[in-house]
């Protein structure tokens, strides 16, 4: 009498009760206890400053100002320039996002940190791997890859899309006044324009 409807039932809703608190229980545990660790280089350290963010809006200027002037121009920042003006806008913009850092390498950028998200009781550490597009009228960020805590790749899917609509939402407000081009080198990023 293995297949008795009533043991069938009782062993169904032991699942329900038992099995899917357990299970997000889990999920949460792998969200908040894991990390998929910082971008920073362990050979390479990022220092944060309010003087490599002032270094980063004159390099911008400059570059904007040559393009100004119908000139080609281009500028270096390094990831210590450009992680610190990154903090700052997020401080400024109410980004909840901490211990920011933006990453340079010759495949790509990528950006780590940890997020405030609204379902999670906790920060979560995340690590996302893209590029950035810098033609058109305001910046578009392409996510390659994005890890989440310790979750397995499927089920990063539940945070990515809070992830995606938080970077659309904060990139919305920037404007381009030129088409910019990227090239990504070891540490560094180097921006160039056409007037």
């Amino acid at each position: 009498m293995f297949l008795n409807p009533f043991r069938l039932i009782s062993w169904l809703l032991a699942l329900l009760i038992i099995g899917v608190p357990l299970t997000i229980i889990a999920f949460f545990l792998l969200v908040l206890a894991g990390s998929p660790g910082s971008c920073e280089a362990e050979d390479r350290p990022i220092t944060y400053d309010a003087l490599r963010a002032v270094s980063f809006q004159e390099k911008w200027g400059q570059l904007d100002d040559a393009l100004n002037a119908d000139q080609l121009s281009a500028a270096v920042f390094d990831e210590s320039e450009a992680t610190s003006r990154a903090r700052i806008w997020a401080d400024e913009h109410d980004v909840p996002v901490s211990d920011l850092y933006l990453c340079f390498n010759p495949e790509g950028g990528a950006i780590s940190g940890k997020v405030d998200i609204p379902f999670f009781p906790g920060d979560v550490d995340v690590l996302i791997r893209g590029t950035m597009d810098l033609t058109g009228e305001r910046p578009e960020f392409v996510v390659e890859e994005i890890e989440v805590g310790r979750l397995p790749g499927p089920l990063t899917d539940l945070v990515e899309g809070f992830i995606n609509n938080l970077i659309d939402d904060q990139t919305e407000d920037l404007e381009l006044s030129h088409d910019y081009g990227l090239t990504f080198g070891e540490g560094e990023v180097t921006v160039s324009g056409q007037p």
